[in-house]
């Protein structure tokens, strides 16, 4: 029979301080110093990493912002398992280079940030894409959209229209 461990305690501030150390790296001088982190220089970066996280959620979940997701991932690398973080990436490092995903993502920031039609949107995001896999004409930003859009529908609430017949 295994020996069960006892509760794990959290650890206080105090606690989490004195383990953590901080590096000072001068380049005028090339020396390093290592030093205990005090309570309120762990506290502060606490409070700014979770600045930055509220600021990188807030910006995915109002425009589903692949590099917002890829920020927040970064920040929490060290609290998911190496196989996680390294195939999560891998997933999104690939959406980030896909050129239909890069197109739609133009489209989309023409018609709902700029206001614009969708005829124009399609104009813009042909002059403005500046990815070299990306760029196109506006029939290449049309067909991408409607491609992405397809994929994206359930999530994204996209009610999509029965085809046109043609002739009416």
């Amino acid at each position: 029979m295994a020996a069960s461990r006892p509760p794990r305690q959290k650890a206080s501030d105090a606690d989490r301080a004195r383990r953590a150390r901080k590096f000072v790296v001068d380049v005028e001088t090339p020396t390093c110093a290592v030093s205990a982190l005090t309570v309120d220089e762990a506290r502060a970066m606490a409070a700014d990493i979770n600045a930055r996280l509220a600021a990188l959620r807030r910006q995915w979940e109002a425009s589903g912002d692949l590099h917002a997701l890829l920020g927040g991932l970064i920040f929490c690398q060290r609290q998911l398992p190496e196989w996680l973080f390294k195939g999560l990436m891998q997933n999104l490092q690939q959406q980030l280079n896909n050129p239909h995903a890069t197109r739609f993502l133009a489209v989309r920031y023409a018609h709902d940030v700029l206001g614009m039609t969708m005829d124009d949107a399609y104009e813009w995001a042909s002059s403005n894409v500046i990815d070299p896999t990306a760029r196109g004409r506006r029939d290449s930003m049309m067909k991408s959209y409607q491609k992405i859009r397809r994929q994206v529908a359930e999530i994204d609430r996209i009610q999509l229209r029965p085809p046109r017949r043609r002739g009416r």
